[in-house]
């Protein structure tokens, strides 16, 4: 009976594996351009307004400028995507509160980040989510997702950069034009997925379609046991992270 048992569940994981690549291939697709659109608070969705009339104030304290709140439309599939984003012009730090919206809900993170003159890039943020695809080489992120103070994760943002890239010049953005740092990230994202191997661009050019190299290692990382597996590491690669930076002085810091 167990053995039984055991080829029909070894034979519905392996049918999850196979067909799980042909539904993501034929619906995934993400903008090749980003045309962010600043609006007011009353002009967003409630919950997102609520979010950001909460955040916005807390990280002004932290001596960031908001550049704005802006509806930066869809960019992956069934999603839309808002941002409020900061500037802190003394030290070139960048933050932003970052909603996504599905039907009937929503998923939102806060990031600082600090872009240097060598093109590295050093982000902290709050989302827990594992991107299925390679990072990018040039930009190393740190996610605390139970860091939910905002003071405390920008000095943790603070000392991550004095950690790992306190002998770089930062790079400043011109003022009046720093929405155009989030733009190019964005715009960034399906050209540099294409060189992987991951996505091409579809025939009007508007999007990236996976290939089907892309969907099958987007989709395999994504499900039981490797997305477990993934999460485990990092969960353990951010705690010894943590550990360093108490081991270092950050005395404000509680375990995240």
């Amino acid at each position: 009976m167990f053995d039984s048992i055991a080829m029909d569940v070894s034979a519905f994981v392996a049918a999850v594996y196979a067909l799980s690549p042909v539904a993501i291939r034929m619906t995934f697709d993400f903008a090749a351009h980003c045309n962010p659109t600043q609006i007011s608070l009353d002009e967003l969705p409630d919950e997102v307004a609520a979010l950001f009339r909460n955040r916005i104030p807390q990280i002004q304290a932290l001596g960031f400028e908001l550049i704005g709140c802006f509806d930066c439309g869809r960019l992956a599939s069934e999603t839309h995507s808002y941002t409020a984003y900061f500037c802190n012009h003394r030290t070139n730090d960048f933050a932003n509160v970052s909603a996504l919206v599905w039907p009937n809900k929503m998923a939102s993170y806060i990031e600082f980040s600090t872009r240097f003159t060598n093109g590295t890039v050093l982000e902290t943020n709050t989302n827990g989510v594992l991107p299925l695809t390679p990072p990018n080489p040039s930009t190393r992120v740190f996610r605390f997702p139970a860091i939910q103070d905002v003071r405390l994760l920008f000095e943790t943002h603070r000392r991550l950069v004095e950690k790992y890239a306190g002998h770089l010049w930062v790079q400043a953005e011109p003022r009046g034009q720093e929405i155009q740092r989030l733009v190019r990230v964005v715009e960034n994202y399906g050209p540099r997925h294409a060189v992987m191997g991951y996505m091409v661009p579809s025939e009007d050019g508007a999007s990236y379609k996976l290939t089907w190299k892309g969907a099958c290692l987007i989709t395999w990382r994504g499900l039981w046991p490797v997305c477990s597996l993934r999460k485990w590491m990092h969960r353990n690669a951010m705690q010894s992270e943590w550990r360093s930076l108490q081991s270092e002085g950050l005395a404000a810091l509680q375990k995240a």
